[in-house]
């Protein structure tokens, strides 16, 4: 009988060889089409697009195309141990690294760009707002279904993969297949749809973090939501609203599409808000 030990390597094994079976990598251990990508802008302008919990920047791609064709320079990192693989997302995927590679980014952008807004989905909402929040300079952000708080459901499953660290190291992320409603976007994410303790510790970490923060917020802040997402409740959306400071704030909902909404049937509808939300806010050129 196997021991304890050799009980959890297996069952690792058999997560780690479904997930490269069924999103292949390429040579530097990036999975297919989940690279970090920045489109050079014409307007002198900047946006840092964040990519979500467990998802990859290929979520943001119709968005970070919408804002180029508008003249930006847009950034959309992929977020340490996501896109790449399992042992990966154990390793890399905790707080205060997705906190760095965020302001890394930032900086990068600032050096070239006088204005730089923020963009973040589900997660990467959080941390967007975490990083305008540090950014006395940032004039709009634009949050999409962001984690401004941890649902119960999230916290339920925290704890209890948490639990049952000592007996597997990953979990299957359960709803995932209803975060976009649209199947041909479906069939094109490349999220492995599994999470290890340490991440969902990690997305913990920074709900509470930016909780804690947003009563103090003063960045004009659009936040936009389906009615339908599986992931954030309508009233915690609308709770989380409430507690930003911002003077200048504006909620909108959506409806006909899930958590993911960059990617799902009302992603113009996202992009077209998005784009006229940054130019309220910007000056003259440069």
């Amino acid at each position: 009988m196997l021991n304890l030990g050799a009980r959890r390597a297996a069952i690792a094994a058999r997560f780690e060889q479904f997930d490269e079976a069924r999103r292949p990598r390429s040579a530097d251990g990036i999975v297919r089409g989940a690279e970090p990508f920045r489109l050079q802008g014409t307007n002198g302008r900047a946006v840092l697009v964040l990519h979500g919990f467990n998802d990859t920047p290929q979520s943001m791609r119709h968005l970070a195309t919408r804002l180029h064709g508008e003249g930006y320079t847009v950034d959309v990192p992929r977020l340490p141990g996501h896109g790449g693989s399992l042992v990966e997302l154990a390793r890399d995927g905790h707080a205060d690294q997705w906190r760095v590679a965020v302001r890394d980014a930032y900086d990068v952008l600032r050096r070239t760009h006088d204005t730089v807004h923020l963009c973040g989905q589900s997660m990467g909402g959080a941390l967007a707002t975490l990083e305008a929040y540090d950014r006395v300079e940032v004039r709009a952000l634009v949050l999409l279904a962001p984690y401004l708080g941890m649902p119960f459901d999230m916290r339920w499953q925290t704890y209890a993969a948490a639990m049952l660290k000592p007996f597997t190291p990953y979990h299957r992320s359960k709803g995932s297949e209803r975060s976009i409603h649209d199947p041909e976007a479906r069939a094109q994410a490349l999220g492995p749809g599994i999470v290890t303790p340490g991440a969902l510790a990690g997305l913990r970490t920074v709900a509470t973090a930016v909780h804690n923060i947003l009563p103090s917020m003063t960045v004009p802040t659009l936040y936009i939501q389906s009615r339908e997402d599986n992931r954030i409740s309508v009233s915690d959306a609308t709770r989380y609203f409430s507690r930003i400071g911002s003077s200048i704030k504006e909620q909108r909902w959506l409806n006909g599409c899930g958590h993911i909404i960059s990617a799902d049937y009302c992603r113009d509808t996202v992009a077209d808000a998005a784009i006229a939300w940054f130019r309220r806010f910007e000056g003259p050129k440069g």
